[in-house]
């Protein structure tokens, strides 16, 4: 027999699996964004390490400032689609944040090594990424498939206990309530 837990579990799955194959998808615009640049997505080496020194080490990730490997132009994206989708979800928008890469020691390209996050300010960063006491989250996982990078969104408000997770394709076409990563 299934625990409490467990069954809650199965169903939040479920759930998610049902929403996946009912999604469809929507081309998502935005005027004014340029979704290309003259330099990479991501400044890194040909062993895909990061090429600027990590702002924090910890055991399993290392967390960079954005701005040292982050294109600009990609950056301008990712707050575009975030503060697009928080706005499908009733979330509170972000203006001026500051954005972290965070780097997954254990994961491969494909099963979301990079993460890009997004803080209100500095005082946001240090309580949610230095001491895990987040009020809100703004993370969009880059996960590799194909050869093409899809963008992996978690979005939530801790405190009205709201989570929503949607996947952006690499030819910008929105699938709400799922993950990137349970697309073919």
């Amino acid at each position: 027999m299934l625990s409490k837990f467990r069954f809650s579990v199965v169903l939040a799955v479920l759930a998610v699996l049902t929403a996946c194959q009912d999604a469809k998808p929507v081309h998502v615009v935005l005027d004014g964004i340029a979704r290309k640049g003259a330099e990479p997505m991501l400044m890194l080496t040909d062993e895909l390490e990061p090429m600027a020194d990590p702002t924090y080490v910890h055991k399993k990730r290392d967390l960079y400032d954005c701005e040292h490997v982050v294109a600009p132009w990609f950056q301008k994206v990712l707050m575009a689609e975030l503060n697009y989708l928080s706005d499908k979800d009733k979330l509170q928008l972000i203006n001026a944040p500051v954005c972290l890469l965070i780097v997954d020691k254990d994961l491969g390209p494909k099963e979301g090594r990079f993460s890009v996050h997004f803080y209100e300010d500095a005082q946001e960063l240090r309580e949610c990424a230095i001491n895990h006491r987040c009020k809100l989250a703004r993370n969009v996982s880059l996960v590799l498939k194909n050869q093409l990078v899809y963008r992996s969104y978690f979005l939530t408000d801790f405190n009205r206990e709201k989570y929503y997770q949607h996947c952006i394709t690499p030819d910008d076409m929105w699938m709400a309530n799922t993950t990137c990563y349970v697309l073919p």
